[in-house]
């Protein structure tokens, strides 16, 4: 059986997860003539836009965890999670004998939740024993608004990578709600963030700057697609860089 190809969306609450994993599906379907498969593994949701062809909330749901352990929602959220670990492999098989080559996986909507804790790592290893998993790392332009800011977001690439030890692709998500153009430049191009940079003062700036030495000693992608879930916007550049790790003949750098 040929491997699957599985795009893991990851990313902050409100970042669109969800939207986006529907539009890249979407787009996939219709112009590159592929059919897709889209796994939920968000336990707290309560609808969604596509329709999984495996849905953990009939594994757990956080409300069934609030009723039965008297939890708030945060406290039933982690509870779930740690609840689902327990299926781990019997979800990895659902997914092997779906006809589908290539695969979508929506996360938990607090990105914590499955970068923190046993779950994101015992999932994305079992994704490698069936595929070959690859994150989308969903960037909110409204997270940001300074260059600090996105020499942070810059970091949290390379602390996915090194947490869940497989390719991460950044994209800026919402370009069709906020104007992102200088957001856009300075997360694309190191040299502007780094003048950016150079006009602040403080040790934070010191600390920023750093950071990008770091990144680019470890090579991290550089390329961040702006994408829109709405208008499709970057959707077809994010294929191809998903496209060209998946055939191992690009350079996201």
């Amino acid at each position: 059986m040929a491997l699957k190809e599985i795009v893991v969306m990851l990313g902050p609450a409100g970042c669109g997860k969800t939207s986006l994993t529907h539009a890249l599906g979407e787009w996939i379907r219709k112009k590159q003539l592929i059919e897709v498969s889209y796994i939920n593994l968000d336990p707290g949701v309560i609808t969604l836009p596509y329709n999984p062809d495996i849905d953990v909330r009939e594994y757990v749901t956080v409300d069934s965890v609030m009723r039965e352990y008297g939890l708030g929602p945060n406290g039933a959220l982690i509870k779930s999670i740690d609840i689902l670990v327990r299926y781990v492999d019997e979800i990895r098989d659902k997914i092997s004998n779906l006809p589908t080559h290539y695969i979508i996986v929506d996360t938990p909507g607090q990105m914590e939740l499955f970068l923190f804790r046993d779950a994101g790592p015992l999932f994305i290893d079992a994704f490698k024993k069936i595929g070959y998993p690859v994150i989308t790392l969903i960037y909110d332009p409204l997270l940001t608004s300074r260059p600090q800011d996105v020499a942070s977001l810059r970091l949290m690439s390379l602390v996915v990578q090194m947490r869940l030890n497989v390719d991460t692709v950044p994209v800026l998500n919402k370009s069709d709600i906020v104007s992102s153009e200088e957001i856009y430049r300075i997360l694309r191009d190191t040299a502007i963030l780094k003048i950016e940079l150079g006009k602040l003062e403080g040790v934070y700036t010191e600390i920023a700057e750093l950071i990008l030495h770091v990144l680019d000693e470890f090579k991290v992608a550089t390329r961040i697609p702006k994408v829109s879930a709405r208008t499709g916007e970057g959707l077809e550049e994010l294929y191809d860089m998903l496209h060209e790790i998946y055939c191992t003949c690009g350079d996201l750098t």
